[in-house]
C-alpha cells in the first residue's frame, strides 16, 4: 500500500519476540490457575485450630463406639445415644434430624437420624439394637445444640437395649478411647491430605505434612462429595 513500508516478521528477529509473546500469554493463565489451587491449600492451612485428642471430652462410664457414637447405660436400663466430640468439632454447626420414633425397634448399623448441614447430609447408625423408647426433641429445635452440650442435653435417642454386653464388647471407655480419638484425628490427616491435595491438582504430603494441626469446622468447608466419602471411611463401623 502507497505510503507504507511493510517489514517481513519472517526475515527479521520480530517473529522470535512473537513466539515469545504467545508464550507469556499462554503461561500467564496456567499460573494463575496453579497460584489458585495453590491458594486455596494454602487458606486451608491458615487459620489453624487445634483439635487434639487431650482436648476432646471423654466422661468417665460413657461409651464410645467405632462409628463415633457415644453410648450410656443408666441405671434404668436404658441406653443414651449421641454424637462423640471428634465427630461435632470436625463437622462444626449441624442440625440433626431424627428418623425414629419412640416405640420402633431398631437393629444395630440401621440409620437413625440425618446430620445436615448446607445441602450437605451423612448418615447417624445405631450402635446398638433395641427399643427407641425417647427421642431428645431439643436437637431438631436449635441448630448446633449438639455442639454445646455434646454429653448433658444433646442426646439423640433413649433405647432399651436387646443385647448390651454382646454389641459393647468393643466399645472403648476412658484411656482407651482418647487413644482411638488420637488415631482417628491422625487418619483424618491422612485422608484430608489425599482428598484435598486430589481437589486443589497436586500431589498428597502437600496439605497437611508431618505435624501439622487440623482446623476445628474443616469439614464445614468442604464439599458434599468428601462428606460422602467421610461417611464411608469413619462413620459405617458399629463396633
Amino acid at each position: 500500500m502507497e505510503g507504507f513500508t511493510y517489514t517481513n516478521l519472517f526475515e527479521t528477529k520480530g517473529i522470535e519476540y512473537i513466539i515469545v509473546i504467545l508464550f507469556l500469554l499462554l503461561l500467564i493463565p496456567f499460573w494463575l490457575l496453579v497460584s489458585g489451587k495453590s491458594n486455596a491449600v494454602q487458606h486451608l492451612q491458615e487459620g489453624i485450630r487445634v483439635l487434639a485428642a487431650h482436648l476432646l471430652r471423654v466422661p468417665k462410664g460413657l461409651f464410645f463406639s467405632r462409628n463415633h457414637t457415644w453410648l450410656y447405660l443408666e441405671k434404668s436400663g436404658q441406653a443414651k445415644i449421641g454424637l462423640d466430640d471428634f465427630l461435632q468439632n470436625v463437622l462444626g454447626e449441624i442440625t440433626v434430624q431424627p428418623l425414629k420414633s419412640a416405640g420402633d425397634v431398631v437393629q444395630k448399623g440401621e440409620v437413625l437420624a440425618l446430620i445436615e448441614q448446607e445441602g450437605k447430609q451423612l448418615h447417624v447408625l445405631s450402635p446398638l439394637s433395641g427399643e427407641i423408647v425417647g427421642v431428645n426433641a431439643s436437637v431438631v429445635e436449635r441448630r448446633g445444640a449438639l455442639s454445646n452440650e455434646a454429653f448433658e442435653e444433646g442426646w439423640l435417642y433413649a433405647l432399651v437395649p436387646a443385647n448390651w454386653q454382646k454389641e459393647t464388647s468393643s466399645f472403648l471407655l476412658g484411656a482407651d478411647a482418647v487413644r482411638w480419638f488420637s488415631d482417628e484425628i491422625n487418619r483424618l490427616k491422612d485422608f484430608l491430605n489425599i482428598k484435598l491435595a486430589r481437589q486443589a491438582g497436586l500431589e498428597p504430603l502437600v496439605v497437611f505434612q508431618e505435624g501439622g494441626e487440623l482446623q476445628v469446622d474443616l469439614l464445614a468447608e468442604l464439599d458434599a462429595g468428601i462428606w460422602n466419602e467421610f461417611q464411608n471411611e469413619f462413620l459405617e463401623q458399629t463396633s
